[in-house]
């Protein structure tokens, strides 16, 4: 008899399955789908949210995934353990792999709080200190100069002003994306064992991209904000490197 369309179908978002992952009460869900879900009702089954029944299960061998290969990073059950694939690599038990990556994934989750929260404090100190510096020049340049350019100068004014506005709406949007990396990784911390260690290395991957993100600074020019015509006529006078 031919297979239903909904045997290829995840039960939680009802599209094809994407990196399907099998549960020991025999269903099967997209891996984000089960992370997403387990975010807020841990080891619950989506149909039959039964703890018990809720275990992820290794695909190939509907083993419990009990160890975790040091060698390939993920885990594994004992009959893959025992496979031509894994010769000669190294296990831990999985719940002491599960400690090990929490452990280092909280500390890099820590630094990045830490160092975000520090350079965007020093960098909108740095920047106010140059907009009122400039400023301060710019109105002083206004006093100095003849009637016929104060046009000019006014205009240019204007568009150091555009400047800041530009940099305080890439600020705010660094901060939601910053908020909402912070909030992915503490979610990623409070799941089961085996969905943790299947999404820790993406986990990581994006407090490294919070890092270097906020290592540009709010106030760190970025030419595609503003006319590069007009960041060199900003660089001439609050001596900013582009």
């Amino acid at each position: 008899m031919a297979s239903s369309s909904k045997d290829y179908c995840c039960s939680v978002c009802y599209d094809v399955f994407k990196d399907p992952v099998l549960l020991s009460c025999s269903h099967s869900f997209c891996r984000l789908c089960l992370t997403t879900w387990w975010t807020q009702k841990p080891n619950e089954c989506p149909l039959y949210q039964d703890q018990r029944a809720s275990e992820v299960v290794c695909n190939p061998h509907s083993k419990k995934l009990e160890l975790f290969c040091l060698d390939h990073k993920q885990p594994v059950c004992i009959i893959c353990r025992d496979s031509r694939n894994h010769v000669g690599h190294s296990f831990i038990p999985i719940d002491e792999a599960a400690q090990e990556h929490r452990e280092k994934l909280q500390k890099s989750l820590d630094k990045t709080i830490e160092c975000v929260l520090i350079g965007n404090q020093l960098s909108l100190s740095e920047g106010e200190e140059k907009i009122k510096r400039h400023f301060k020049e710019l109105h002083q340049l206004l006093n100095d100069e003849e009637e016929a350019g104060l046009a000019a100068l006014r205009e240019e004014e204007d568009l150091k002003r555009q400047v800041l506005n530009a940099k305080m709406t890439d600020l705010n949007n660094d901060i939601e994306t910053l908020k909402d990396i912070v909030e992915e990784t503490e979610n990623a911390l409070r799941a089961d064992d085996v969905s943790f260690l299947n999404t820790y290395k993406a986990a990581e991957d994006r407090l490294q991209f919070c890092l270097l993100l906020s290592s540009s600074g709010p106030f760190c020019y970025r030419p595609k904000l503003v006319n590069k015509t007009l960041l060199l006529s900003i660089s001439a006078v609050i001596g900013q490197e582009l």
